[in-house]
């Protein structure tokens, strides 16, 4: 009897390890604001309906000369702030594994951004020069990913493809996406 119990007990275990490893390697589907009038709210989606993946939203700060932002992904905080008073040209994204700063590659230039952690660097980019409705970025090494708008001309909704590998870090997809609608949505 008490092996059949510490068999059940460590298949429970296992089970319940192998879901934990499975939510967080989810795949991101979609970033969408939470009200169609408002651009400070909005909900991230997975390919699975039932998993709440997370939200972005904008912290108002009364008199700062900052944009923080504040981010939540499977019950883990994330914060976002512009590193340079009254400059929106560099960021930082601080998750729950790893700090993110993300640059305007050129001045001037919005088509182009270095999003690094200090151990692996990337250039997220608009396909486009004259419009930022679609941005992508393909690496031999970490894999796709790319957003667009749902509709065009409407920043309210974007398709996320993301075939980046599971160890890649969820702070750089974070960095990726919150670029994309900060340059896009009308603030």
């Amino acid at each position: 009897m008490k092996t059949v119990y510490s068999f059940k007990i460590g298949l429970l275990v296992a089970v319940l390890a192998a879901f934990g490893v499975r939510t967080e390697a989810q795949t991101i589907t979609g970033i969408s604001t939470i009200w169609d009038d408002d651009f400070s709210e909005w909900s991230i989606f997975t390919e699975e309906d039932t998993v709440n993946f997370g939200t972005l939203e904008l912290i108002n700060m009364r008199g700062s000369p900052r944009l923080d932002w504040r981010f939540r992904i499977l019950e883990k905080d994330g914060r976002i702030r512009n590193i340079d008073r009254n400059d929106f040209s560099t960021w930082e994204i601080q998750g729950p594994n790893d700090i993110v700063t993300v640059r305007q590659m050129w001045r001037d230039d919005l088509r182009e951004w270095r999003v690094t952690n200090n151990r692996t660097a990337m250039v997220w980019r608009s396909r486009y020069a004259n419009h930022y409705e679609e941005w992508v970025i393909n690496t031999r090494d970490h894999g796709f990913f790319s957003m667009y708008t749902l509709n065009p001309g409407d920043p309210r909704d974007w398709i996320v493809v993301d075939t980046m590998r599971e160890d890649f870090p969820i702070e750089m997809k974070v960095a990726f996406m919150f670029i994309t609608i900060f340059l896009t949505a009308p603030y």
